[in-house]
Parts: C-alpha cells; sequence; structure tokens
C-alpha cells in the first residue's frame, strides 16, 4: 500500500473532516458543556492547520472544499 494519495483523496478526506465539524457546532450549541467545546474547537485547529499547509504549499484552499468564510460558525455567537 504504497501509493501516494491523489487529489480526490485529500478533498474527500478533508470534506469529512469538515462534516464532523460543522456536526460537533452543532452539538455545542445544543448541549454547551465543556466537552463539546473542546471537541469544536480541536476540529478548527486541525482544518486550520489544514488550511495553512495548503497555502504554504501553494494550494488554492477552495480546491478541498474550503470556503471564504469556513471558520465563521466556529466563532459565531
Amino acid at each position: 500500500m504504497n501509493e501516494q494519495m491523489n487529489f480526490d483523496d485529500m478533498r474527500y478526506i478533508i470534506g469529512s473532516v469538515m462534516e464532523y465539524a460543522y456536526e460537533s457546532i452543532k452539538d455545542e450549541k445544543e448541549k454547551p458543556t465543556e466537552m463539546n467545546k473542546g471537541r469544536a474547537l480541536a476540529y478548527w485547529e486541525v482544518l486550520d492547520t489544514i488550511y495553512s499547509r495548503l497555502i504554504i504549499c501553494e494550494q488554492n484552499p477552495k480546491d478541498f472544499g474550503y470556503s471564504d468564510d469556513w471558520e465563521k460558525p466556529f466563532f459565531a455567537k
């Protein structure tokens, strides 16, 4: 299993993480426990790290499913 991941694989993985991240935001709003807050923050950190690495690698985050306001739901009160 030495094949390199391709663009579609990366897009799928990032999309899955985004899906779980936005679910964690919903969970946090429905039940604002410290655990749910921490989970949402952890997903934001993962997505932010991926976003930053895409920029460093001169890739357009939009090509991987990021929108211009992808962070907004994490900080909306």
